[in-house]
């Protein structure tokens, strides 16, 4: 998808977690669309709450809900699309545009859209303008880039050198890896990626229209 530098983890919530870790800190606050993974907003409400990073839910649907819920403390907004399970599909470059307003660093879980549905990195308002994206890009590889049922793996991506340089300290200090062979495991699937995709593309719009 256009990243510039990736950091790989054991798990798609272990990549969320690296990013809530390497970037927020006590007294700051995050902002989570309410259709997100259910685990990481477990790891908001359990987790981040203990450690005093204080956290809201905010429509995703609805880009003025975001702005509205922006305070001086947000220091990250999470982005999903298509929101899991219910899977609404968001404006995700207003979403991105409300966030760079105000000074407030994106992430997007991108699973779903496995970097082959768009480029969350050079995304355009729908009144055009200069290309706006993701500070950052995660992803469960377990699932689309895997191709299979055989590893465990997630992934954090970024053009931002100084946003790699936190992820990469932060990955160190938590003496996170991946194995080798499980990396090979998912090299291996990249290359049938986009026609996987494009056939699971096709069952689903079959299913829903029937």
């Amino acid at each position: 998808e256009g990243g510039t530098h990736c950091a790989l983890v054991p798990s798609g919530l272990a990549a969320i977690t690296l990013v809530d870790m390497a970037l927020l800190k006590a007294g700051d606050e995050v902002l989570i669309p309410d259709n997100a993974y259910g685990p990481g907003k477990d790891l908001a409400r359990r987790q981040l709450a203990r450690w005093g990073i204080t956290h809201r839910f905010y429509d995703a649907d609805d880009a003025q809900s975001l702005a509205a819920a922006i305070t001086p403390a947000t220091r990250l907004v999470w982005l999903e699309a298509a929101g899991s399970v219910t899977m609404e599909f968001p404006d995700l470059p207003a979403l991105v545009n409300v966030a760079r307003s105000k000074g407030v660093v994106t992430a997007l879980d991108n699973t779903w859209g496995a970097g082959v549905a768009f480029n969350p990195f050079d995304l355009t308002l729908a009144s055009g303008g200069e290309p706006l994206g993701v500070d950052a890009s995660v992803h469960a590889l377990t699932k689309f880039p895997s191709g299979g049922g055989d590893v465990l793996m997630g992934s954090v991506s970024t053009r931002d050198d100084a946003l790699s340089a936190k992820f990469k300290l932060t990955h160190m200090h938590l003496g996170w890896g991946v194995g080798v062979n499980d990396a090979e495991l998912v090299l291996r699937s990249l290359p049938s990626l986009p026609l996987r995709y494009a056939a699971q593309d096709r069952a689903a719009r079959t299913l829903a229209e029937w």
